[in-house]
């Protein structure tokens, strides 16, 4: 747990680092001076003093913030270029934009790099088996069922996109909720298309079909503790009956040890298949219900390629547009009631545990988990709210049409209160967080 945390914080740090750096830079840019540029939050201590600025190493070893001269009424305005508010507007629009534009350069930096160095992961085949509508909370058919799709299909083509495992169509289905796509489907030896429309997941706001992965129950490896390892079973057994029903795939196997659990059973039966021969195991169970047999079936392996460099960036841009596309789209569907915010909404501490805990799958896990936040700290800063960097653009824009400068008073009681409401909001998406931890 402790490693998961110092993870998810070192990642989100670095992307707060990186963007008060991005308004560092572009404030030196355009002239307007900055007081102090601190790595970690809070009062620090001064390492060095470059060109009037103080860097230094806040208390807080945590993000960091960037301060201006003149960006409170607190200071002696004295009415220099070198001020922020007495800098002209446009200079004050792209000190706003800094921010944000340099946490949508580094997703696009790590995607591309992503892209260099390629990745591996373990997934499932492109065959697939329908969901019973009731197990994944539905009503009536599923959208797969209502499609027309089988069990035992293989999916190898989304909307003119070649599919090569289980992650390539559940990427293109989590992130298409309620718009039409065109599967490619092999069925019999024979290619077919159809049509499908994802339904919406009101708690994350993900596109689900009704599918899962086809599975052959093929033992992949044992969980710490494993009551099968115990029973003499190993990696590459094909479990053929469990408790004298036939299976064929993973679904039918737990469909049948979850029934065998409700009866109150202590242990199952399975018919194994090893280098052709066959017998029989008797299993105990264990009480951890998400576990009770600690085994889990074969995955395979999928590899990227090493792509070139500039096909690296050519790969990198579309996923940047890509990320950026999906949250815009997550935010419309929240805002418009499709999603259930108490569900979507993650805040600080689940942001920095689910960092943590796909950081840890691999170095190539971390670099796209911090993408994606990236891409959001783009989206979300620029959002024209009191005390983000979009509420500056804003005021900005106002003085160029109007020629008139805002009224500093007001506008500083403007954004004291919109950071109030964020520190409010944070307090509750916080505790939302814990709550929701504490559910689980």
């Amino acid at each position: 747990m402790a490693t998961t945390i110092v993870l998810g914080i070192v990642s989100i740090g670095i992307l707060i680092f990186i963007h008060e750096f991005g308004h560092f830079v572009m404030a030196r840019a355009v002239g307007i001076r900055v007081e102090v540029f601190s790595i970690g939050w809070g009062k620090g201590i001064v390492l060095f003093k470059w060109k009037g600025t103080k860097i230094q190493l806040g208390f807080i070893p945590f993000g960091g913030y960037c301060k201006m001269a003149g960006d409170s009424l607190q200071d002696e305005l004295t009415g220099s270029r070198e001020e922020y508010y007495s800098s002209p507007p446009i200079n004050r629009i792209l000190v706003a934009l800094g921010g944000p534009l340099s946490n949508y350069i580094l997703a696009f930096l790590l995607f591309s790099l992503i892209m260099i160095i390629g990745y591996q992961i373990n997934t499932y085949p492109n065959r697939i088996i329908l969901a019973n509508p009731k197990d994944i909370g539905m009503q009536g058919e599923t959208p797969a069922q209502k499609a027309g799709l089988r069990d035992g299909d293989i999916i190898i083509g989304i909307n003119g996109s070649r599919v090569r495992n289980w992650d390539d169509i559940t990427e293109n289905i989590v992130r298409n909720a309620l718009k039409k796509i065109k599967l490619e489907v092999l069925r019999d030896g024979k290619k077919i298309e159809v049509t499908v429309t994802p339904a919406i997941d009101k708690s994350t706001g993900r596109g689900l079909i009704g599918i899962y992965p086809w599975v052959d129950p093929v033992i992949g490896g044992f969980t710490a503790g494993s009551p099968a390892l115990k029973a003499g079973l190993m990696k590459n057994d094909r479990i053929v009956e469990i408790n004298g029903v036939k299976i064929k795939n993973q679904i039918d196997f737990y469909r049948i040890l979850d029934e065998s659990i409700k009866k109150g059973a202590k242990r199952v039966t399975l018919l194994v298949e090893r280098n052709h021969k066959r017998f029989t195991v008797d299993v105990n169970l264990k009480k951890t219900p998400n576990d009770p047999l600690g085994l889990y079936f074969k995955q395979i392996k999928y590899k990227s390629p090493h792509y070139p460099l500039y096909k690296s960036i050519e790969l990198g841009f579309k996923s940047s547009i890509k990320a950026t596309r999906d949250t815009v789209r997550g935010i419309v569907l929240l805002v418009g009631g499709k999603i259930r915010a108490k569900t979507a909404i993650a805040g600080p501490a689940k942001i920095i545990y689910i960092s943590g805990v796909i950081a840890k799958e691999g170095f190539v896990y971390f670099l796209q988990v911090m993408s994606y936040i990236s891409i959001a700290f783009f989206i979300m800063n620029l959002i024209p709210f009191p005390a983000l960097d979009g509420s500056h653009i804003v005021i900005a824009l106002y003085e160029m049409i109007t020629r008139k400068k805002p009224n500093l008073v007001v506008v500083q009681r403007i954004q004291a209160v919109g950071f109030a409401m964020l520190i409010v909001l944070l307090i509750f998406v916080t505790f939302n967080d814990i709550t929701s931890f504490i559910g689980k």
